[in-house]
């Protein structure tokens, strides 16, 4: 039987966890969850079920390590556990009831596939759509984008085990694009795929991570797409071009650009 986990790193978000797991109630299929609280300043709780066949476990780490140290965190348990899948979810997103049957239906007909995500609409705290992110969904085309930026949305991604065990673990010195390091490094090995409809809903906030971690985030992505630098590839010079001059753009411009453009 094929053996799916959830994982959700939490960091003082009892109310966004709270509705990502109950939005995980009426998910199809059988699967666990495996919550880490990354050192929260507040208590976290979670309860040991969602349905019968649904058990939570919390995992809590005495400090904050960041996502990538909280996310190794779960799937050293995770992988040592014998797991097939790991479906991502961040607190306070939510998932379509289909979400991972879908992905792991994907996944077990293409065995060379290493992740696969999906579109995803991000929302305002009350569930507002914002705007919708669409990306390319064969490998050739996802990669020409990965020179550019992060196309893959981590929460809505579902990771093949065995490739994790292969090519390792989210780089902890990645502080915000831990997630974007993992899928070039992937993407080297295995193909990547994204399901051209919307399974997941992300609660977009300028409290969040990649929001507050804009500058760091623009300035780890220029890092990895030098070092992953193709000189044939126009979609390299083009990607460095475009990430020296996002860091010039205040973020209201951005995300008035994705309001209108994105939707």
């Amino acid at each position: 039987m094929t053996k799916l986990t959830v994982l959700m790193p939490v960091y003082s978000n009892q109310a966004g966890l709270d509705r990502s797991l109950e939005s995980l109630r009426g998910a199809h299929g059988r699967f666990t969850v495996v919550i880490v609280d990354d050192g929260s300043a507040e208590t976290i709780s979670a309860p040991r079920q969602l349905r019968d066949d649904i058990p939570v476990s919390l995992l809590q780490l005495e400090k904050n390590r960041g996502i990538a140290g909280a996310l190794n965190h779960g799937l050293r348990r995770i992988l040592a556990e014998g797991f097939d899948y790991i479906a991502r979810l961040d607190a306070g997103d939510t998932a379509a009831p289909e979400r991972f049957a879908r992905q792991v239906e994907f996944l077990e007909t293409n065995p060379g596939c290493a992740v696969v995500s999906s579109f995803v609409d991000f929302v305002d705290a009350n569930q507002v759509p914002l705007f919708r992110f669409r990306a390319p969904c064969e490998h050739s085309r996802i990669m020409q984008r990965l020179r550019l930026n992060n196309c893959l949305v981590h929460s809505g991604s579902m990771i093949r085990a065995d490739a994790l065990r292969e090519v390792g673990l989210y780089r902890e010195d990645m502080r915000v694009t831990e997630d974007y390091e993992l899928f070039l490094r992937l993407a080297h090995r295995y193909t990547l795929a994204v399901i051209p409809d919307v399974l997941t809903y992300c609660e977009y906030s300028v409290t969040g991570l990649s929001v507050v971690g804009r500058r760091r985030q623009q300035r780890e992505r220029l890092k990895l797409q030098l070092r992953y630098f193709n000189p044939t590839s126009p979609h390299s010079f083009y990607g460095v071009l475009r990430t020296l001059v996002a860091m010039m753009a205040p973020h209201f411009a951005v995300f008035h650009f994705k309001r209108v453009h994105l939707r």
